[in-house]
């Protein structure tokens, strides 16, 4: 069932899809009214969507400046990518935490896993702790222009750190 933003989206946008991550499932398979996509390798055509939202996901993507691209090319022109993902304020540089390599997931340090409501036994790893310097590598890696909000909002519960939104717009 669909809470928070995708319940208000269900409602609102004809032409929403909701999508989750499966790795045991086929890419676009559905699971229930959820379409299986993996965010660095989609199965939807070019220029398909006019907003592309994902909450809280970034932090646990390998590969997010592959993901970032792939959202790029499933926009069409003008269209937004909307999302968050925590920003630890004491830190500038933005560091890979967890890896494939040969196939096995390293990490570095010990593993974090947040909630993930795809496989809640299992948590989602995560791969990634984002600095200030995430809008300039969005820049670097992709064709995005990059814009970051943060705000305060006690009517909704947003208060505190890493209450980041990255507003991301497709120009060419």
């Amino acid at each position: 069932m669909p809470r928070g933003l995708s319940a208000w989206l269900t409602v609102n946008a004809k032409h929403y899809v909701r999508s989750g991550f499966y790795p045991t499932i086929p890419p676009g398979d559905f699971v229930g009214e959820i379409k299986n996509e993996n965010l660095e390798a989609q199965t939807f055509g070019n220029g398909v969507f006019d907003v592309v939202i994902h909450l809280d996901v970034m932090e646990h993507v390998f590969e997010p400046f592959k993901a970032l691209n792939e959202i790029h090319r499933t926009l069409r022109l003008g269209g937004y990518c909307l999302f968050t993902a925590p920003t630890e304020h004491a830190r500038f540089q933005s560091e890979q935490v967890a890896f494939v390599e040969n196939g096995v997931v390293r990490t570095v340090g010990e593993a974090e896993y947040h909630a993930n409501p795809q496989r809640p036994e299992d948590g989602a790893l995560v791969t990634w702790r984002y600095g200030y310097d995430l809008p300039l590598l969005i820049q670097r890696n992709t064709p995005f222009d990059v814009e970051v909000r943060r705000f305060q909002a006690r009517g909704i519960a947003v208060m505190g750190y890493m209450n980041e939104v990255y507003v991301l717009r497709r120009r060419i």
